[in-house]
């Protein structure tokens, strides 16, 4: 489906996705460049539905002049390919090595992860899950390359009066797109307002770097917005809305009650994994999105970390949370 969703030319279309989170919204700007901001999946559905909606608004897919990537997901990522040979392609520098599927990096985030699983105390058979799940959303991406590279606070090319913020945090390769004017954000899944966006851990980009802390990162992204003049969101799943400083304020509300609830969960009986964690706060998903649980217990008890709460241990080659007594 393709909607007005500005007087300034922005227009969203809502693409399928074989993934849980469901739908994805693509922009189409109708700038000083044709631009579209995400591409939706590589898939064949996704691919069908962007064209009839984009034949809907006079455009055919060879007329577009830009892609801006808010993130490196294969839901915003997967037709990137498609524009490839004609467009400009933006992003974050990070996007890059998603695109190109550089294997030596891939080889490495698939290291990262079975070391933090076994830290974490994550059964092998839930490990191998996470590998696997990881492998199977990069088949919706075929390979690309970035032309131009967004940084914090830059100026849009082709968009006079857009700039972008880098918003680490659901994903370390995210930015938003900030229309100073109007105080519109164009902002993938950074802020969603019918679901919270899982800061979702990641390996580092340089295997020398500790990992980054990804609920830490994801916090002071949405303070940042806070800053800003923001007069509506168009985010990547969902529908647009307004207010968005009261949404922020609720979402660090419901981490700072979540990790109140771990603290408990610890303080009650010391000596946990952050596996253990998991399988007690989500009994019923944490062998279905075994990643997106860890995940999210490892972001909370990072924010009770450095709020001095808790305390890690060794235990062999496992760590263990326990609370100060």
């Amino acid at each position: 489906m393709v909607k007005l969703a500005s007087e300034k030319g922005i227009y969203r279309i809502t693409l399928p996705t074989p993934f849980l989170v469901g739908p994805v919204n693509v922009y189409i700007i109708k700038g000083d460049t044709l631009t579209l901001v995400d591409t939706g999946p590589g898939t064949d559905e996704a691919w069908a539905v962007l064209k009839k909606e984009l034949t809907s608004l006079g455009i055919d897919p060879e007329d577009i002049e830009q892609v801006i990537i808010t993130h490196h997901h294969p839901d915003h990522t997967g037709m990137v390919h498609k524009f490839f040979r004609k467009a400009r392609i933006l992003g974050h520098w990070k996007n890059e090595p998603w695109l190109q599927k550089d294997q030596h990096f891939l080889a490495e985030v698939r290291s990262f992860f079975q070391s933090l699983s076994r830290t974490a105390g994550v059964p092998d058979v839930l490990t191998e899950k996470i590998i696997q799940n990881q492998a199977a959303y990069q088949k919706y991406i075929s390979t690309a390359s970035l032309t131009y590279r967004l940084n914090n606070g830059d100026s849009v090319p082709g968009l006079p009066g857009w700039r972008s913020y880098e918003v680490p945090g659901h994903a370390q390769s995210h930015i938003i797109l900030y229309e100073e004017q109007t105080g519109i954000i164009i902002g993938g899944d950074h802020l969603l307002a019918h679901i919270s966006s899982n800061a979702i851990i990641e390996a580092p980009y340089n295997n020398k770097d500790s990992r980054p802390r990804t609920l830490l990162q994801y916090r002071e992204s949405l303070l940042l917005c806070t800053e800003l003049p923001v007069s509506m969101v168009y985010p990547g799943h969902g529908d647009s809305f307004d207010k968005p400083h009261a949404l922020i304020e609720k979402r660090l509300n419901e981490q700072n009650n979540r990790a109140e609830y771990i603290y408990h969960m610890i303080k009650d009986n010391p000596g946990k994994t952050a596996f253990a964690v998991s399988k007690e706060l989500f009994p019923r998903v944490y062998q279905k999105q075994p990643d997106l649980t860890l995940s999210e217990v490892i972001g909370h008890l990072d924010l009770l970390l450095v709020h001095g709460r808790i305390k890690e241990d060794c235990f062999g080659d496992q760590i263990i949370y326990s609370n100060y007594e």
